[in-house]
């Protein structure tokens, strides 16, 4: 599966504007966006950016004043975005976990991963540690696909292998992300049973 990244790394490495007034962008923010201003308060509203340089703008991090709400991205370059990224304030969280304004953390993202902008892909944060995803791998409307994370690291997959609407496969991981166990449940009473010894276990990503 190809590999999405969030808007973050972009932001620390092209938003780079020099912060003017009260109203002017966070230094941690700081090369190649467009800031626009609103024009009754000139407050910051939106940070605007073509990281790829093709003359359109592909990324915008919508700001409340120095602080970041929510980032939209175009990943392909098509013209329109596909990936949003919500942010709350960050209080207490770690320095290391917060967004590049220094002042928020992303809580939930959303993802259109087909030939429209319906959302398939959901991932929520907790301290803007990713801690479970929820995907429509196969484009038809349902979640097939569940992946539950500690402390950022995969430790179980739910698949819906038959279509049903609901899981009938497991695999759990270990903390270096091997596959330890198989498991399934065919009958949909949510009991899972093991079906594979460790290591030999198979599944789709």
């Amino acid at each position: 599966m190809t590999t999405r990244l969030t808007a973050l790394s972009a932001l620390a490495a092209s938003l780079t504007l020099t912060a003017c007034g009260a109203g002017g962008a966070p230094p941690a923010l700081a090369g190649t966006a467009t800031p626009v201003y609103n024009k009754e308060t000139g407050r910051l509203e939106r940070l605007e950016s073509d990281t790829n340089h093709d003359g359109r703008v592909d990324t915008i991090a919508h700001m409340d004043g120095v602080r970041l709400t929510f980032i939209e991205i175009d990943r392909d370059f098509d013209g329109r975005s596909d990936r949003w990224e919500y942010y709350r304030d960050a209080p207490g969280t770690a320095a290391a976990a917060r967004a590049p304004d220094g002042r928020s953390v992303l809580e939930r993202a959303e993802e259109a991963n087909g030939h429209d902008d319906r959302v398939t892909r959901r991932v929520f944060y907790v301290d803007g540690v990713i801690a479970r995803v929820e995907d429509d791998v196969d484009l038809d409307g349902r979640v097939d696909k569940w992946e539950v994370y500690e402390a950022g690291i995969l430790r179980q997959m739910d698949l819906d292998t038959d279509g049903v609407g609901r899981a009938t496969r497991r695999l759990v991981y270990d903390a270096s992300g091997q596959v330890i166990r198989v498991e399934e449940d065919p009958d949909g009473d949510q009991q899972f049973t093991p079906v594979s010894p460790a290591g030999k276990g198979g599944g789709r990503s």
